[in-house]
């Protein structure tokens, strides 16, 4: 008991002296100079110095969720820097990722609802800002013009702003400007050993909407976007190493739009039950993974994201043990010439 007492003292007096310390202006200014020295580091990183194909989640949550970004999915590799889409918050958690935004090649939409598209010039001006040497393009289904070019619209004083603050040498006005391309299902870009394509995703009443496949020497990853499980899904991740998909919790979504009709709350309670035929629920997947040889299923844009453990084990209800549920800033390494698939928490 005198032991557990002296060592709770003298933990009471490091923390005392430790507040202490950083009262102190030199203390400070170390501590200062440290965190601006890895902050300043942010964006001067290699893409990736081991070969291989790099999969970072910025992204992991639905509209019904607390706590996560939304919708967001970082792909690199050597050469090839890749977003398929920019929920609220994503650009934060890239930023917390150190991911080197002036490499950023592309911005990939799955489809257009608020949740996957919100921060597309948040991208747009973090990876201006780091000297991305090319205007970045917004690729997406039919429709991605009117979004590209509205958010170029809207942000337009900004851009003029920021270029006369700071200069056309170092924000040159050109580059602020966003490109679009639309794409269909098939291969959509070839860029040496990387290959792209995208595929049908079914979404109702959403058309189009699309998922992406990358391929990339022997290794491959699937993104859904929000999409049912169909037949495009099985074809396209035939093969595939990993797949992130979108994953809804029946039990859960049930139960919350049960309880909110229950307290009168009708109208939440009919919008909550609507979503739950545009989401792949977790059966649907398991079923998948059971036809498919994909090695790892990890359920992303949870519906809800799971707030405790005891909602994640609903989640997870008869998963087998290759699945798993995504959270923020978790990253998956496919190193070329194997079949592993490391697997990173934050």
């Amino acid at each position: 008991m005198k032991k557990a007492l002296v060592l709770f003292l003298a933990l009471l007096v490091i923390v005392g002296v430790g507040r202490a310390l950083l009262k102190v202006p030199a203390v400070q200014d170390t501590v200062l100079e440290r965190g601006a020295a890895v902050i300043a580091k942010r964006g001067t990183a290699p893409l990736t110095e081991s070969e291989s194909l790099r999969v970072y989640v910025c992204g992991s949550a639905s509209p019904l969720g607390m706590g996560q970004a939304q919708a967001c999915i970082a792909v690199i590799t050597p050469e090839h820097f890749y977003l398929i889409d920019s929920g609220a918050g994503s650009t934060d958690n890239i930023n917390r990722l150190g991911l080197p935004m002036n490499r950023l090649q592309g911005l990939l939409l799955t489809h257009f609802h608020s949740d996957h598209i919100a921060e597309i010039y948040e991208v747009n001006l973090a990876s201006w800002i780091q000297a991305r040497p090319q205007p970045l393009t917004i690729y997406g289904p039919q429709g991605v013009d009117e979004v590209t070019n509205g958010v170029n619209a809207s942000y337009r004083q900004d851009r003029i702003y920021r270029t006369g603050h700071h200069g056309e040498d170092m924000l040159p006005s050109a580059l602020g400007v966003l490109q679009h391309k639309t794409i269909a299902a098939g291969v959509i870009l070839e860029d040496g050993d990387l290959k792209i394509s995208a595929y049908v995703a079914e979404h109702p009443p959403i058309e189009p909407a699309v998922g992406y496949r990358f391929d990339y020497r022997g290794r491959s990853i699937v993104i859904s976007g929000d999409s049912n499980v169909n037949g495009d899904t099985l074809k396209i991740v035939d093969g595939a190493d990993l797949l992130l998909h979108d994953a809804l919790s029946l039990p859960t979504v049930t139960a919350l739009s049960d309880a909110m009709g229950a307290v009168g709350q009708s109208r939440q309670s009919k919008i909550v039950a609507d979503v739950m035929d545009y989401h792949a629920s977790t059966d649907s997947l398991i079923e998948l993974g059971e036809k498919s040889n994909v090695d790892i299923v990890a359920f992303y844009h949870l519906v809800p994201v799971p707030l405790n453990s005891v909602l994640e084990n609903v989640f997870m209800r008869g998963a087998p043990d290759n699945f798993l549920l995504t959270e923020d800033l978790m990253w998956f390494e496919l190193p070329i010439d194997s079949d592993d698939i490391v697997i990173n928490r934050p």
